[in-house]
């Protein structure tokens, strides 16, 4: 009886030891699209590296910092084409989590290193040339707004400017920079659910104007299902097989439509420095309010690379 105790005890320490690096055990790691939370915790996501770069069927030079990018996202893609897991969307979830579980027990992770978030200061520049010269506009998550032109911002006499190789967006009034921040366009490759293909999401290109102004638009696409008043499923509506359900679509923040196709540009919490959105163009959230509440529907918008 000791002996089976004693035995027991050893299995599940065993267990406990392995549980800290098992991939099943860590959060979903993705692109952060409007129906995506994820984590995207340092550790995981650099253990994630590790593992694809060990992995002698793709071929990967991953460097190991820990961040979640378009080159971690296209090796993703790459061990998922190769052990046949479907679908091939660069998402780390169940399926995939599980096969790195298989093809990682051989590696011995680093030990997690403690996550220290640092407030970043910004500096508060009343040029914007002077904002311009000292800022990395492609990397940095810095706003520049000019106080005094917003204010006179009427609608009539302000325009947007889409930069797609900066991933920014100025807002002009009587032609001079009066806000300059960081937004995310369409992605080059995103993979379309019910289609089951990779398509190229891109933003496009030209010049448009503002035909719809909504405070909280509902996606038609992304959101919740809901049966006897209990969530049942969230994220995108063409992957939902279940049951007949309510469906409540994602809340889009000071949406501004486009075009006739829906695209827009709408508030959200996953502003990255590179292209990841199905086509729309997102803002943080004080900047969208921002500009929602200086354009009006006829805006000019033009979206350049």
């Amino acid at each position: 009886m000791t002996y089976i105790k004693i035995l027991l005890t050893t299995l599940l320490l065993i267990s406990i030891s392995n549980a800290k690096n098992n991939f099943k055990t860590y959060e979903d790691m993705c692109e952060n699209i409007e129906a995506q939370e994820c984590a995207n915790n340092q550790n995981q996501v650099r253990n994630l590296q590790i593992a694809l770069n060990a992995d002698k069927n793709l071929n990967s030079d991953l460097k190991i910092d820990g961040r979640w990018g378009s080159k971690t996202k296209s090796a993703v893609e790459k061990f998922q084409e190769h052990y046949s897991i479907t679908p091939v969307a660069g998402y780390v979830g169940v399926k995939t989590k599980s096969q790195l579980d298989k093809t990682s027990k051989n590696i011995t992770f680093p030990k997690d290193k403690k996550i220290v978030k640092r407030k970043l200061k910004s500096k508060n520049y009343k040029y914007y040339a002077d904002f311009k010269k000292n800022t990395n506009l492609k990397k940095s998550f810095s706003v520049f707004k000019d106080k005094s032109l917003l204010a006179k911002a009427r609608g009539n006499n302000t325009r947007l400017k889409v930069d797609v190789s900066e991933q920014r967006i100025r807002l002009y009034v009587d032609n001079k920079v009066a806000l300059c921040s960081p937004c995310t366009t369409g992605a080059k490759r995103k993979l379309e659910p019910n289609t089951r293909v990779i398509r190229d999401k891109r933003t496009p290109k030209g010049t448009f104007k503002i035909t719809e102004k909504i405070t909280d638009k509902r996606s038609t696409i992304f959101g919740k299902y809901y049966r006897n008043g209990k969530m049942v499923y969230k994220g995108d509506r063409r992957k939902y097989r279940g049951p007949k359900a309510k469906y409540v679509g994602a809340s889009l923040k000071n949406w501004m439509r486009l075009t006739s196709s829906g695209i827009g540009l709408h508030a959200s919490k996953y502003v990255k420095r590179y292209p990841g959105t199905n086509g729309c163009i997102r803002l943080p959230f004080k900047v969208a309010h921002t500009i929602f509440s200086k354009v009006n529907r006829g805006t000019k918008v033009s979206i350049v690379n």
